[in-house]
């Protein structure tokens, strides 16, 4: 953990990791305030628009720069966080004041915190497909990872300049730390973000609207640490995108752009060589790089590909975006099915309801620690694809557990942590997998567009665990459940 925080980029990274996640977490966590009768549309509503943006994301990220989109992150954060706080207000002032004839009806304050979920889950999936990119553009910038871009002037010599980037380059791809630090910070999301709506709503007694306006604060801080530590980064490498792109437009490609990058050090070599001008027509040589970050207007990924290549891309991804779907989906069945559905006894609301709890506590802590895993180990393709095998066994054996309990005690929260640690494992060496294995310059795109497997998991896991839900309640003869078990 301690190697996590070595600098300020890693730093930066975790933090946003944190702000990130920690509206979506919030959501969950405030589904039944929200919506008593209703939670799974809540879940739902919290999965929907961030999986539209993820898998939108490789046709228009490259359009939009960096700053833009985390700009606009922050402002559905915010918005978010108001919608859901006034229309909560008001549906408990119409709730307190009125009295309801129980039938049902169309309910325009809950449509609207329906709303301000929504835009929570476009914010979350526009921001984690944004920094995951953007981790692994630092981690692989030339000017060295976690620093601010080097005064060439200290080199006496080209050769010397070229044989440090080198060194820093293989630095950067050996550690991925960037993607590690974003990777913990999404897992510790889970356990600040159910610690903070506990303290509010529990101990200080706070409603959750009076708890959403407090929360203004998570938008600005999540738009100043990237505009303070991280937005230099997005136009350190300006220079080397336009190097990159001049040099590739002035080969003899025969015709279709195979998607085949200049290796880092032709590009490097090329740029020390042949100095290139920055989109405002800067002059920039090999002592110049600082022109740019102080220009900062220029943070567009360089994603000089067709839309059928993206597609080909997109699909060629299926050996990361497979596990990745695999591990959520099974993990949120369990979560959202399975661990709603267990009780010592299961007949009590109140001890299914500790269970949930606990359960949940124990996987969102297995999370955060094999997520902080990344600074220490990647795991590899074989068991990147074992993991998700082995989740799904563990689905199997607490639907088991649920239904003839088997070993059925709190000793279950063992393996509940277990699940939160095989879950994170895939998450962060799924994406430094991608971060070592792509092109450089298909790097940041294939980030982004690989973050949608999670949102397509969870997405089936949500509809899934109400029937796995219903299955178990018909089984142990349990009222309550939304749907009717299909079998």
């Amino acid at each position: 953990m301690f190697r996590i925080l070595e600098n300020e980029t890693v730093i930066a990274f975790w933090t946003l990791g944190i702000l990130n996640n920690m509206p979506y977490v919030v959501m969950i966590a405030g589904a039944k305030s929200i919506s008593e009768g209703g939670t799974a549309l809540v879940f739902v509503s919290n999965v929907l628009p961030s999986l539209c943006i993820k898998l939108s994301a490789p046709y228009w990220f490259d359009k939009v720069s960096y700053s833009r989109r985390i700009s606009v992150a922050s402002l559905l954060m915010s918005a978010s966080f108001l919608t859901v706080a006034l229309f909560g207000y008001l549906e408990s002032k119409r709730t307190r004041y009125y009295d309801d004839t129980g039938a049902v009806e169309f309910n325009f304050n809950i449509f609207m915190q329906l709303i301000g979920v929504g835009l929570c889950s476009a914010q979350g999936g526009l921001g984690e497909a944004s920094l995951l990119a953007l981790s692994g553009r630092v981690d692989n910038i030339v000017t060295g990872q976690g620093s601010d871009v080097s005064d060439d002037s200290e080199y006496d010599t080209v050769d010397e300049r070229r044989s440090q980037i080198r060194t820093e380059q293989s630095s950067n791809d050996r550690k991925s730390l960037n993607i590690a630090a974003f990777s913990s910070g999404t897992g510790l999301a889970g356990v600040c973000g159910f610690l903070y709506i506990f303290i509010a709503t529990k101990i200080i007694e706070l409603s959750l609207a009076e708890t959403l306006v407090i929360s203004l604060i998570f938008p600005f801080a999540y738009w100043k640490v990237y505009e303070l530590k991280l937005a230099k980064y997005t136009v350190a490498d300006a220079t080397l995108i336009n190097a990159n792109e001049q040099i590739e437009s002035s080969r003899d490609r025969s015709g279709i752009n195979e998607m085949h990058p200049l290796s880092i050090e032709e590009l490097s070599d090329s740029f020390l060589d042949n100095p290139v001008s920055s989109t405002d027509d800067t002059s920039v040589d090999s002592n110049g790089l600082n022109d740019i970050i102080s220009n900062n207007s220029v943070d567009i990924p360089n994603c000089p590909i067709s839309i059928s290549e993206r597609i080909t891309l997109t699909l060629s991804l299926w050996k990361y975006m497979v596990p990745l779907f695999v591990v959520y989906a099974t993990e949120y069945a369990m979560q959202s099915g399975i661990w709603t559905a267990i009780g010592f006894p299961v007949d009590s609301v109140s001890a299914r309801n500790t269970f949930y709890v606990a359960s949940n506590w124990m996987y969102q802590l297995g999370v955060f620690l094999s997520r902080s895993s990344g600074a220490f180990f990647t795991a590899p393709m074989w068991m990147l694809w074992l993991m998700p095998l082995i989740q799904t066994m563990n689905l199997i054996f607490f639907y088991f557990v649920a239904m003839y309990k088997i070993f059925y005690n709190y000793v279950l929260l063992l393996p509940a942590f277990f699940v939160g640690l095989l879950g994170g494992a895939v998450y962060v060496s799924g994406y430094q997998r991608i971060n070592k294995d792509m092109p450089l310059h298909l790097r940041e795109i294939a980030l982004s567009t690989s973050s949608l497997a999670d949102s397509c998991g969870i997405l089936l896991a949500d509809v899934s665990g109400l029937f796995i839900q219903a299955c178990i309640y018909q089984h142990h003869e349990i009222d309550g459940s939304l749907v009717k078990c299909p079998i």
